[in-house]
Formats: structure tokens, C-alpha cells, sequence
């Protein structure tokens, strides 16, 4: 039993090193050319998307239920136009 907790274990890092070097290579390919070139607006609007999918990202690699988020849609949308 020690064995296979173990082996969990090292799968879930494994796949959280994945999911850094992949946002590793969107950050050299997406963020330091906008930042190079000066395109401030649409830096910040990745970066606080790269980060927010980011966190999304890790929490799904732990196995963290996150709640859907259709219910609060839909209430909006029928509070916005009705049924």
C-alpha cells in the first residue's frame, strides 16, 4: 500500500511539471512579446488569463472538485431576458 501511495504521489507531480513547462513555453512564446512590445493592454489581459487557467490547471492535476458555474449563468440569463 505504501508503494502505490507513493507512485500516486509521484504521478500527480509528474503532471503538474508538466502542466508548468507547458505554461513555461506559453509564457516565452505569448507573454514576452507583447511585453517586448509594449502592448500593455493585451499583456496584462493574458497574463491575468494565463494565471486564472493557471490555477484552474493545478487545482484539476490535485483533483480539487470546482463547481460548475451553468447555474449562476443560467439564473443571469433568465433575470437578464426571462423565460
Amino acid at each position: 500500500m505504501l508503494c502505490y501511495q507513493s507512485l500516486l504521489i509521484k504521478g500527480i507531480n509528474s503532471v503538474i511539471v508538466v502542466v508548468i513547462i507547458g505554461y513555461s513555453f506559453l509564457a516565452i512564446y505569448e507573454f514576452i512579446p507583447l511585453y517586448k512590445q509594449k502592448l500593455w493592454h493585451d499583456f496584462w489581459v493574458n497574463v491575468v488569463l494565463g494565471i486564472f487557467s493557471f490555477t484552474i490547471a493545478i487545482l484539476l492535476c490535485l483533483d480539487v472538485e470546482i463547481p460548475s458555474p451553468e447555474k449562476p449563468i443560467r439564473e443571469l440569463i433568465v433575470s437578464i431576458f426571462g423565460k
